[in-house]
């Protein structure tokens, strides 16, 4: 794609058309996972990310007419997104950590006990995890009816979206999480 196309895409992004945005994702989401999968070695995750970075740009399309450099704006978005999952992987190493730490020295607790509530924390932090790699849109819809307790037409009215499209995100968030509650109590 030359400069010019490329200018051309963007200024027609800015505007809102997805058309646009079409081209520069099929030019663009290919050479972004292949980058952020070499960085992080895992396909799967390189995925999501460079999924989550189209949408983000996507949200912020009135701004992508300022962009004078596609491939150097994504590369830098690529390696901030790439850190800030690091830095994320990180922060729930150690706090699994702290946690493994509170409960070999809990305060006189029976060892069944201190199992138990590691097994629990352990749990909500997959949760936690499998919540935060879901697709911004499913993340929000569930943060919504879990932590804000509103229900489902509360939740489409505030989204602009229909009821429907808030259960298909509310079963499918639950289907993820099922999923590694099963993964898990495998080894429980």
């Amino acid at each position: 794609m030359t400069t010019v196309d490329e200018q051309k895409y963007l200024k027609a992004l800015a505007r809102g058309d997805a058309e646009a945005f079409t081209v520069l994702f099929l030019h663009y989401f290919p050479k972004l996972k292949r980058y952020i999968s070499s960085l992080l070695q895992n396909e799967s995750e390189a995925e999501d990310l460079s999924q989550d970075i189209f949408v983000r740009l996507w949200k912020n399309r009135s701004q992508m007419g300022q962009i004078e450099n596609m491939n150097a704006y994504l590369h830098q978005t690529a390696r901030n997104a790439v850190y800030q999952y690091i830095r994320r992987i990180l922060l729930f190493k150690e706090y699994s950590e702290k946690q493994n730490q509170a409960a070999r020295y809990g305060h006189g607790l029976k060892e069944m006990d201190i199992e138990a509530s590691y097994q629990a924390q352990e749990l909500e932090l997959l949760i936690l995890a499998t919540v935060e790699k879901m697709p911004p849109q499913r993340k929000q819809i569930y943060e919504m009816s879990r932590r804000d307790g509103k229900n489902n037409e509360e939740i489409a009215n505030l989204l602009s979206i229909s009821k429907r499209t808030v259960e298909n995100h509310l079963t499918q968030a639950l289907a993820d999480i099922r999923k590694i509650i099963k993964n898990v109590s495998v080894f429980i």
